[in-house]
């Protein structure tokens, strides 16, 4: 191994190290002394760049958009005190505020420019590669992963790898990546379990969600995992309890959303009701705070929880312009679908499924909408597909 390749190496296990949550009173300590540290002296451009971090931890960890807010501020004071040329880090910082915004061409831009002025920054190379994969840039996205495995197959490489693979139609291989990432730490159990999820391994995601939940108790994402799981297996109490758990840490718009949907899957509307109502204010609270956050996921609550196809439309338009990934144009054709415009959802959804993705929830739509469409074989075909992907699709499960 070269050294130039050892010491990228050794970089990015920094990068690597550096975004793995603070636990306890550690976090707070140190986000109080950050927080002291650039009031006394705004001009700390490193303060401000690790301030950036901690913010966006805490926006990850609980949901609340007033971390993104302030992780925006400090980023921005941070490039203040220190132009970018000589800054990169405050470039890179802007850049995950962008990308947690969901401003994706942005995000790119500034991950760009900062890689430009330090090749070396593992974590620019990275936001760009994810960027690209949001853009739907597949193949810039996978050129960009393939840099990063230059420099070792540590376990946020493999995850990125094995996001690729899954959206190329190769589960299998997703799942080995993330069984490889899943030692080093809860979040790539949680993903390794949704994704067996998603493929009907309801026992596999089970053992996943619950090593995640022993290594972390009190992290919110393996909580909402297993209370989706324990929805499919119609365990729908103990769904409750723990969608009650995971609101009560990180009072996400989705996870409101998710309990609101229980409800409903149980034939209980007047229960879902209030948990639908604060999922849809918030929302609404993120895109007037200028993020695209849950463009997404508006479309697709007026797709199917509070069916209104002219605004599930306008929404999943909104999404298509921040990102032009294959989800997005699952989104738009389903808004289509729903708004009766059968011809036109067709086609959108060609894009949908461009890649060869093996996503039930793609393939399900695509069913129900080459069918109404007229193509009543290719329909019954993809629903074919759906069930043989996911047998337990049937079942309730989380939008996400």
């Amino acid at each position: 191994m070269t050294t130039r390749v050892i010491n990228d190496y050794v970089l990015f296990i920094a990068f690597t190290l550096a975004a793995l949550p603070l636990a306890g009173g550690a976090a707070d300590a140190t986000l109080d002394f950050l927080e002291t540290r650039v009031i006394e002296d705004p001009l700390d451009f490193t303060a401000q760049n690790r301030l950036t971090e901690i913010y966006i931890e805490r926006l990850r960890e609980t949901g609340d958009l007033g971390y993104l807010d302030r992780a925006a501020t400090t980023a921005r004071a941070s490039l203040a005190a220190l132009l970018g040329e000589q800054n990169p880090g405050g470039l890179a910082a802007l850049a995950v505020v962008e990308f947690e915004s969901h401003h994706f061409a942005e995000a790119l831009r500034l991950a760009q420019r900062t890689y430009e002025i330090d090749p070396r920054n593992r974590s620019a190379l990275a936001i760009s590669g994810d960027a690209q994969l949001e853009l739907g840039n597949y193949t810039k996205a996978a050129a960009v992963y393939a840099r990063l495995a230059e420099a070792g197959a540590v376990a946020p490489v493999l995850a990125r790898q094995a996001r690729l693979a899954e959206l190329n139609g190769d589960n299998p291989k997703a799942i080995e990546l993330l069984r490889q990432a899943a030692g080093d730490g809860a979040w790539y159990r949680v993903r390794l379990g949704e994704l067996y999820f998603r493929t009907g391994g309801l026992e596999n995601a089970e053992a996943q969600y619950q090593a995640a939940l022993q290594e972390m108790p009190q992290r919110a994402p393996a909580l909402e995992h297993l209370a989706e799981l324990r929805g499919a297996q119609t365990r729908y109490d103990e769904a409750i309890a723990l969608y009650q758990q995971a609101i009560a840490l990180a009072p996400r718009a989705e996870y409101l959303q998710a309990l609101g949907d229980l409800y409903r899957f149980m034939g209980k509307p007047d229960d879902a009701k209030p948990w639908h109502d604060r999922a849809l204010a918030e929302y609404l609270n993120s895109v007037q705070r200028g993020n695209a956050h849950y463009l997404h996921h508006l479309a697709g609550f007026y797709s199917d929880v509070r069916e209104n196809p002219g605004e599930a439309l306008q929404w999943a338009y909104k999404d298509l312009e921040a990102r032009q990934s294959i989800y997005a144009y699952d989104t738009l054709a389903w808004a289509q679908y729903k708004s009766g415009d059968f011809t036109k959802a067709r086609g959108t959804m060609e894009k949908a499924l461009s890649l060869g993705t093996k996503d039930a929830h793609l393939l399900y739509h695509a069913g129900l909408i080459c069918a109404h469409a007229g193509d009543l074989a290719r329909g019954g075909d993809y629903l074919k597909q759906t069930v043989a992907i996911n047998p337990s699709y049937n079942a309730f499960h989380m939008h996400r």
